[in-house]
């Protein structure tokens, strides 16, 4: 009994974490509750609750494309090695590893101040299906233990729609 009662607490915590739904012709994805997101051509620029006028202190971008010949497992981990080293050599705060996330094999990686000076980014890429799906979480390094946990809730959800094609 113990077991089921967690299991609804979790299921509640988790369900009640997100907010609006938000979807391109490619993707869709829940935000945490609070966040909002603009829509910018195939991007989602997506913001955690802020006063109006504060300086934000994280910010996430969900992006889709249809795959190229550069949209490939080796490629990002090339491109995440180089980013972290032409930084500096404690840039890497976690080198490129494969995360599995709904079934799909992500290319992982946190590099600090590869976006912005101060700011640890964590990337995440894949190619699935004939896309190419890029997400970053970019927030001051004080702030980025923080907020990772919340933020890495929309990419749970992120869902690659089957129609994109048509």
């Amino acid at each position: 009994m113990r077991g089921v009662a967690i299991g609804f607490f979790l299921a509640i915590s988790i369900g009640a974490a997100f907010g609006e739904d938000f979807k391109n012709s490619y993707i869709r994805f829940s935000l945490p509750t609070g966040w909002s997101c603009e829509t910018e051509g195939t991007a989602f620029v997506c913001n955690p609750p802020h006063l109006n006028g504060q300086p934000v202190s994280a910010i996430m971008i969900i992006t889709a494309k249809i795959a190229g010949p550069d949209d490939n497992v080796t490629a990002y981990f090339k491109h995440l090695e180089a980013t972290a080293a032409a930084i500096g050599p404690n840039a890497m705060k976690q080198a490129p590893t494969l995360t599995k996330i709904n079934g799909m094999t992500w290319v992982d990686c946190t590099i600090e101040g590869s976006e912005i000076k101060n700011y640890e980014t964590r990337y995440l890429a894949v190619s699935a299906n004939g896309l190419a799906i890029l997400y970053t979480l970019s927030a001051q390094k004080d702030y980025f233990g923080k907020i990772i946990g919340s933020a890495v809730l929309a990419v749970n959800t992120l869902q690659m729609l089957d129609d994109w094609k048509k």
